[in-house]
């Protein structure tokens, strides 16, 4: 990434790749402090680092938004000592979108990360020394399993896929009646989170492992075409599934330069991410760009999940199409279901019961902090082979231990959701965390 920001980036913008962490992060409990132990192969890396910061006018640390890129952006500036920091967002490996995030850029709170990273060690720390605890992730796949929450995705007696229009709050062993509407509904298409993509990546045959999926992505997020030198998508690690205002404008004459079929969505059906969110959906930089006319500059494998992003984006910035058949439910009169299987459209009468996607475990969890987009392709092929859970046609179950701790799920679901209101704090105490996780 470093040598095409390099090739691409104003000639004033010098780029440092760290590879990684220069220092790793090393936390006293007894204290709660935080300090960094400097990594004896890394020394020509702090070395230029110190030497290209003498001559800067600014430092610009640009990072992922997660501990891992918090804790590199804070033990770079303590170790430059710069009375101001800076943090940029790259959304995406091309020239303006490299310009758009100097001029984005914004002075690093070092303090706040500090607290922050603090925070994470403190909690990790007091999680493990109770005993009566399980594994984080262990008691973060019971408690989405095992309580009442939003589900966006049903399953039939004959164990057929339905989506809903809406997010239904039900209990996870909840059955509900629904009757076939007569009412015209639309298949809503929503625009790729990093969860959705790489459960998509599998379902397609594009990679056989849910890891494998999220490496090819970054391997075609940092692809760069042969003959016209330009990057192929936006940034692969979002949990969004919303596009910025400018982005949809972008779509707009993007959609009308190159004469695609069909009709884009007016202003009043696309729904915008707001601009402090850190990253957009997963989308084609130009539209311009087919599947058809790149194929031949890389591999298949890349071409295949170009492909997969390029469609699931057009559909999802077009008007919706209609449904043959849909699904309501009297207690939920403005909520539709709907399956994308033909074989419904006789059935008068179903009963659903909520169950849950790859993609949908990946947010739930991402909400409760337990996991971040970067590393949700790892977290899945582990839990798989660990047999916590189970995995068909993209659906997943608790299994064994993830399944027997059930019944402690409200436990744990209220440990994280109190652990994630402190997290931020300033000066987050050992008592109060263990106050949490021993409530």
């Amino acid at each position: 990434m470093a040598s095409i920001i390099r090739e691409i980036a104003p000639t004033s913008v010098y780029t440092i790749a760290t590879g990684g962490y220069c220092w790793y992060p090393q936390y006293i409990s007894a204290k709660n402090s935080l300090t960094a132990r400097a990594d004896p192969d890394k020394i020509e890396i702090r070395r230029e680092l110190k030497e290209q910061a003498q001559w800067a006018t600014n430092v610009i640390i640009a990072t992922d938004s997660d501990p891992s890129g918090d804790f590199i952006a804070w033990s770079v500036a303590r170790y430059l000592k710069r009375s101001a920091i800076r943090r940029g967002v790259i959304q995406n490996l091309s020239k303006p979108g490299i310009i758009q995030m100097l001029d984005d850029v914004r002075e690093v709170d070092i303090g706040f990360l500090e607290s922050r990273l603090k925070n994470l060690f403190l909690i990790q720390t007091e999680w493990t020394r109770q005993k009566s605890l399980p594994e984080k992730e262990l008691a973060g796949l019971a408690a989405v399993f095992g309580t009442p929450g939003e589900f966006t995705h049903f399953l039939d007696e004959n164990n057929r896929l339905f989506k809903c229009s809406s997010p239904v709050f039900c209990a996870p062993d909840e059955w509900i009646p629904v009757n076939r509407s007569s009412e015209n509904q639309y298949r809503i298409i929503e625009p790729l989170s990093t969860f959705n993509l790489i459960e998509k990546a599998v379902g397609q045959s594009i990679t056989a492992e849910y890891n494998e999926a999220q490496v090819l992505l970054q391997r075609l997020y940092q692809t760069i075409l042969p003959n016209s030198r330009q990057s192929l998508i936006s940034y692969p690690r979002s949990s969004a599934n919303t596009f910025y205002g400018q982005t949809w404008e972008n779509f707009r004459s993007q959609f009308i330069r190159a004469s695609l079929p069909g009709e884009l969505k007016p202003i009043f059906l696309q729904e915008t991410a707001p601009i402090e969110e850190p990253h957009e959906s997963i989308h084609p930089l130009n539209l311009a760009e087919t599947p058809e006319t790149v194929s031949g500059e890389m591999l298949k494998s890349l071409g295949d999940l170009y492909s997969l992003i390029y469609d699931h984006t057009l559909s999802s910035i077009k008007m919706p199409e209609m449904l043959g058949c849909s699904y309501e439910n009297d207690l939920h009169p403005e909520v539709y279901y709907y399956s994308d299987a033909e074989d419904t459209s006789d059935s008068q009468n179903l009963t659903l019961r909520p169950c849950l996607t790859v993609s949908d475990l990946g947010k739930k969890l991402f909400e409760l902090g337990i996991i971040k987009p970067s590393n949700f392709g790892e977290k899945i092929d582990k839990w798989i082979a660990g047999k916590w859970i189970s995995e068909e046609k993209s659906v997943v179950l608790a299994q064994n231990q993830a399944k027997t701790l059930g019944n402690r799920a409200a436990h744990f679901k209220k440990i994280f959701v109190d652990l994630k209101s402190v997290e931020s704090r300033n000066s987050l105490s050992p008592e109060t965390v263990r106050g949490i996780l021993t409530s």
